[in-house]
Parts: C-alpha cells; sequence; structure tokens
C-alpha cells in the first residue's frame, strides 16, 4: 500500500488515547494527527475510556499498561470487550514501561493487536502502527462478519484472503483455524494447520492443532503436541492451560492441578487461571490450594467485569473445607469465611441460587463450630428461598453453581430439595455432557446417556452378586455410588448386597451406618413405584436384622 493510501487509512480512524500522564497524552495524540488522524480523543483513566467508549465507536484504541489508581490497560481491554464496546475491526494496542515477564505474559494473554515499550517515539510507533493497520484492513471482512455475528461468512471471508496469495494469507489461516474450532469442525481446522510443515509450525498453528486433536477426543496425540510444544516454550501459558484442561477431560485431576500450578507460577497475574486453580484444586480435595487461589480471583476480580459471585462462595467453601481437617485454623478462616459471605450477601443477595449456596456453606461452618441450631436455622433459610424462587432464576444462573447448590443441599441430607432444582435444571438443560453430570446426582436418571452410564457402573456388583461374593458386591456397589450417590437402584443394590453378607452373622454398625445412609438418600417412595416391593421388603428385613443385632 502506498503511502498516501495509508495516510488515507489513518485519516478514516477514530482513535483514542488513554495515560494517566497528561504530557504522554498530548505527546501521542500530536503523533497520530501526524500520521494521519483527524479525529484523535483522550481519557486519563480506564474508567474516563469505559465512559467515552459507551458514546463513541473507536477504531484504534493506544493505551498505557499502567494507568494508575483504579484499572490497568489490561483490565480495561477486558471490560471493552466484555461489554462490547470494542468492535472486532477495532485496533487495542498496549503500551508499558514494565519489564517483568509475569506483566508482559499477562498483557498479551488477552491479545491486544500489539505490544509497546516504553518509551515510544514517533519514528518507533510509526512502523508497528502501519503493520497492524494494513493487517486489520486485510481481515477487514471477516472481522465485519463476527461483528454480525456471523461465524460463517467470517469463515468465508478468511477463505478469500488465503486464496488471493495475500501477505496476511498466514493471518487469516490462524483466524479460520479458530473459527473453525469454535464451530467444532476439527478436522477441517487440522487440514487449515497442515499448510505448515512439521517443525515450521508457529506455536499458534501447534496450539490450535492441539485444541482440533482434543476437539476430536484423540487426546493422546494431543497430550503429546502439548508436552512437546511445553518443552522446548516452557513459558507458554496457553499450552499449560491447554494441557490442564485436556487432564480434566480425562478424569486426571492430579495432573491438572500440576499443570496449572506450572502455569500460575509463570504468569500469576490471570483471574480467569487463578479461578481454574481453585476449581480443580477443591476436585483434588486440596482446600489450602482452592483458597490461595480464590483469594487471588476475588482481590483481582473486584468491582470488575470478570468478578463473579463464585469466587466469593467457593473460597468460603474453602475456608470452611480448611477449619474442618485443621482444626487450629478454626478461628481464623470461619471468620474469613464468613467475611466472605457478608460480601457476597451485599454485592449477590438478590440472586436467589447465590443466596441459597450461601447460607449452606454459612450452615456448614455454624456445624464445624459446633452450633447445630444456627447450622439448623441457616438451612432452613436455604429450603426458604428454594420454595420462593421462580425458577425462572435458573435460567439466569451459571449450570455449574446450581449443581453445586443441589449437592450441598444433598449433603446436608436434603435430598428432596436438591433434586427438585436438579429436575429444574435438567428440564431447561440442552447440552447432554451437563445432562450426565446431572443424572449423576439424580436418584433416577432422566436421559438415555444417563441410564446407559448407570447400566454401565452397576454390571460389576451384579456380576460379583450372583456369584455369590457378597463383599466384593458391597465394594463394588459402594465404589459405584461415589459417581451416581443417589441413585434408587443401585442405593437398594447396595443395601441388598450387605443384608446378604450379614445373613446368619450381625450387622456391623459401619454396616448399619451405610445402609442408613443410603435409605436416607432413597427417602420416601410411592407405592406405584417399580422399586417400591423391593424398598418394602429391604426395609422390613433390615429392621429384623436391626433388632436381632440390638437384642444381642
Amino acid at each position: 500500500m502506498k503511502q498516501i493510501e495509508i495516510i488515507k487509512t489513518y485519516s478514516q480512524k477514530r482513535c483514542l488515547v488513554v495515560d494517566d500522564v497528561p504530557d504522554i497524552r498530548t505527546s501521542l495524540k500530536r503523533i497520530l494527527i501526524d500520521f494521519g488522524a483527524n479525529d484523535v480523543d483522550t481519557a486519563g483513566n480506564a474508567e474516563e475510556a469505559i465512559d467515552i467508549c459507551h458514546r463513541h465507536q473507536y477504531d484504534l484504541v493506544l493505551a498505557d499498561y499502567n494507568l494508575g489508581a483504579g484499572k490497568n490497560g489490561q483490565q480495561l481491554l477486558e471490560e471493552l470487550r466484555f461489554h462490547k464496546l470494542l468492535k472486532n475491526t477495532a485496533l487495542y494496542v498496549m503500551v508499558t514501561a514494565e519489564s517483568g515477564s509475569q506483566y508482559v505474559l499477562h498483557a498479551l494473554e488477552y491479545q491486544p493487536d500489539d505490544y509497546l515499550a516504553k518509551p515510544v517515539s514517533r519514528d518507533g510507533l510509526r512502523p508497528r502502527l502501519d503493520a497492524a493497520l494494513l493487517k486489520n484492513e486485510a481481515l477487514l471482512n471477516a472481522k465485519r462478519a463476527l461483528d454480525k455475528q456471523n461465524p460463517l461468512l467470517a469463515i468465508k471471508a478468511c477463505t478469500q484472503v488465503i486464496t488471493s496469495k495475500s501477505r496476511y494469507s498466514n493471518d487469516a489461516r490462524k483466524m479460520l483455524g479458530e473459527l473453525l474450532i469454535s464451530q467444532r469442525r476439527f478436522q477441517q481446522a487440522l487440514e487449515v494447520y497442515q499448510y505448515f510443515p512439521e517443525g515450521r509450525q508457529p506455536i499458534w498453528c501447534r496450539l490450535g492443532i492441539a485444541r482440533a486433536h482434543t476437539g476430536l477426543l484423540d487426546y493422546a496425540t494431543a497430550e503429546q503436541h502439548l508436552q512437546t510444544l511445553i518443552d522446548e516454550n516452557a513459558r507458554c501459558v496457553e499450552a499449560h492451560d491447554l494441557l490442564a484442561e485436556l487432564y480434566e477431560q480425562q478424569n486426571r485431576y492430579q495432573q491438572a492441578q500440576q499443570v496449572l500450578t506450572d502455569a500460575v507460577a509463570i504468569s500469576p497475574r490471570s483471574t480467569e487461571r487463578q479461578r481454574e486453580m481453585g476449581r480443580i484444586s477443591l476436585r483434588v480435595g486440596d482446600d489450602l490450594a482452592a483458597v490461595h487461589a480464590y483469594r487471588y480471583a476475588v482481590k483481582h476480580s473486584r468491582n470488575s467485569c470478570r468478578e463473579l459471585p463464585e469466587d466469593y462462595l467457593y473460597l468460603a467453601q474453602s475456608l470452611s473445607n480448611v477449619t474442618r481437617a485443621q482444626p487450629e485454623t478454626q478461628d481464623k478462616f470461619s471468620s474469613e469465611a464468613l467475611e466472605t459471605l457478608k460480601a457476597v450477601e451485599k454485592k449477590y443477595g438478590t440472586q436467589p441460587v447465590v443466596a441459597m449456596r450461601g447460607r449452606l456453606v454459612e450452615s456448614e461452618i455454624y456445624r464445624s463450630q459446633n452450633q447445630p441450631e444456627r447450622a439448623g436455622s441457616t438451612t432452613s433459610e436455604a429450603l426458604d428461598i428454594l420454595h420462593k424462587m421462580k425458577f425462572s432464576a435458573i435460567q439466569n444462573t451459571p449450570v455449574e453453581l446450581c449443581i453445586d447448590c443441589a449437592r450441598a443441599f444433598m449433603a446436608q441430607g436434603q435430598y428432596d430439595a436438591g433434586e427438585m432444582l436438579l429436575q429444574e435444571l435438567a428440564r431447561i438443560n440442552k447440552d447432554p455432557t451437563v445432562a450426565v453430570r446431572i443424572d449423576k446426582l439424580l436418584r433416577e436418571p432422566v436421559t438415555q446417556e444417563g441410564i446407559q452410564y448407570a447400566t454401565k457402573l452397576n454390571k460389576q456388583g451384579i456380576l460379583h452378586y450372583q456369584a455369590q461374593d457378597y463383599v466384593g458386591a458391597v465394594i463394588a456397589f459402594r465404589d459405584v455410588l461415589r459417581e451416581l450417590p443417589n441413585h434408587i437402584g443401585l442405593n437398594l443394590n447396595l443395601i441388598q448386597a450387605i443384608v446378604s453378607k450379614s445373613r446368619g452373622g450381625d450387622l456391623s454398625d459401619e454396616d448399619a451406618a451405610v445402609i442408613s445412609s443410603s435409605f436416607q438418600r432413597i427417602g420416601s417412595i410411592d407405592t406405584n413405584s417399580s422399586y417400591y416391593d423391593r424398598y418394602d421388603y429391604l426395609k422390613r428385613h433390615y429392621q429384623k436384622l436391626s433388632q436381632a443385632d440390638g437384642e444381642s
């Protein structure tokens, strides 16, 4: 493109300069005007920039990373994209004096169009901005299609850039691969990435290949690609994140946590990564690691678009878990947990599921403090919220939080309440993977996938029972119930195996407790249920065994 055409391109762009130093704002504005820009606004901080972006659409934002008190340039970018105040066709260029690797990596993670180190001179800025603008112009049709939420048209536009053999064909390939993966067209994405010969693939291509293989459930190939990439580029945090996600999909939670630990050490300033670290740490029972991660997520997302009520709730839950495992921390951590719950109540108390979950965590804390009356009272408050709640509220609540709330009800023996919540969630849910997760907690699966899953897990216990290996059957059914704790049929199978094991002998205290817990999970069964006759028989048989044991 000729120089006069580049100047014309600048003249068509509305620009915004964001810097907390007035002299730098003035200098950068003057430079952009020298480049040909006619319309340049300035802002002294992120809040002012957000306010201006609500009133005007900008084509180019040049923002400092360090904006003084309040949000930094990275958080400004996140806010603008989250609230759709910055179009896909716009450019966002970050400027910073920070040299620490954690700052640089964090700034790059949300993918600004360019990243410049201070001091910025006219001669240094011009070639970088020219290059960014020219690339943006080449991909403009694809980006306009994304602004119109038309990914298929964006795919077509990228393909046109590639077939034209433009100097920006590889940029179009990168965008095309990401679009195909977002549309779950994984095999086609692989074909795009295979343009690059092995050994000469850029990092974004290698990451794309791993994502495509993950989407195709070819976990071994994806893992191999990611491990090689990490070995060669140890600071590639995206590879760590994707590998952790891959391990989680295979239920390899300990490995997922280790990979995230490495990623957090490299780039600790990402709220989303800390949040993921907290979630996985809770999953593996590393409550102290979860506390540290959620503390960071709460602190660094406060009053931003990244702030979530779940972070407060999971922080309080993690603190409560630690106090149970380490009673010496009870005074300190219980107090912090209750303060965290007050904060989430103040900010999000009008959201019924959030309020319910908060009451249930609070109830756990009071139980650990040996305050059963206060614990019972807060559980009653949670139940009251549930019964008064309009179930349309579930549609506006993240699935994970609804499932977690249902699980918390069940953990406190409120199975009917938990199931009520899950059944409503199942009714509105369209995601088959979520359906199976819901089915795992329901007393009776409602989807074909859930029924098949339960049948598959049930087989081993039945084989032991048919061979009259009642001890083996009890072990097998107890293992299955870790996955499907409330399934009526499986709980009845476990009760029947224990009853059969105990014939001619005493019922141990442990077995009696297991049977009692299973009957509690089953709850009351209607006489019209297909389970009723078996339930009634086992209930009577259990009562006879208990009476005989008491008499002896």
